[in-house]
């Protein structure tokens, strides 16, 4: 069973990633879904036997800024932690990603980027167990702060102009991040993008959309079965 961690802040979307967005991108496969208010991570700060029964770790994206820090970083780093220990899959999605950075290396792994990004933008990615059966990638970025300052223990597998480490994996482990929106359909993401740019105007210049057809990125929810898959050892054979 797979623990969804959903950080969101914005009450709509973590409704919406809950309700509409883990249905679809879990495909059947069980999960369980915990918010940053949830009592099992009290329990869990007693007693972290609690998430043993849990395969995978998924972090959500979130308005959270990892590079300045919040109050519930602390629990955070905690959780993820903790399935690092056990080594089990880790898929961290935006600030997910970002956080994931922070509990191996620090909070020197994360800085606000030099180029903010919003959009629809194209990927270039290399061969890796996390895109199979993707090619030519287009998927849905928002974010302020990116990852840096890696180690060699971390391999880049996705990159773009404005940002070198779009994705990585932590050794040969089954841990990733993505700085990217693999999660979001078309609609749902769009809308993100310009209710944000409505409420932050000034952002409209680091906007693109570089998505030449909707059907591009029915290939992107592909991520999320290949990480599913990634437990099995002949996933890496």
């Amino acid at each position: 069973m797979l623990l969804a961690f959903n950080t969101i802040i914005t009450e709509k979307y973590k409704i919406g990633f809950d309700e509409h967005t883990l249905p679809f991108i879990m495909n059947g496969f069980p999960y369980e879904i915990i918010h940053l208010d949830n009592e099992k991570l009290i329990e869990f700060k007693m007693d972290e036997k609690v998430f043993f029964k849990y395969s995978h770790l998924l972090l959500s994206g979130s308005s959270l800024s990892a590079s300045k820090g919040s109050e519930f970083d602390e629990v955070i780093l905690q959780v993820i932690q903790y399935f690092l220990r056990k080594q089990k899959p880790i898929l961290g999605i935006c600030h997910g990603h970002q956080m994931l950075a922070r509990a191996i290396l620090g909070k020197s792994a994360c800085r606000k980027a030099k180029t903010p990004e919003f959009g629809w933008k194209k990927m270039q990615i290399i061969k890796n167990p996390l895109f199979k059966g993707i090619s030519n990638p287009v998927f849905l970025e928002s974010h302020y702060d990116e990852f840096c300052n890696l180690t060699e223990d971390f391999n880049i597998i996705a990159t773009n102009n404005e940002c070198e480490i779009q994705a990585f994996q932590y050794k040969n482990l089954p841990v990733w991040g993505v700085q990217f929106h693999p999660e979001m359909q078309f609609e749902n993401g769009s809308e993100m993008v310009q209710n944000h740019l409505k409420e932050h105007p000034l952002d409209k210049e680091f906007y693109k959309d570089e998505l030449e057809n909707e059907v591009q990125i029915q290939q992107n929810f592909l991520i999320f079965k290949n990480f599913i898959h990634s437990a099995r050892r002949e996933f890496y054979t």
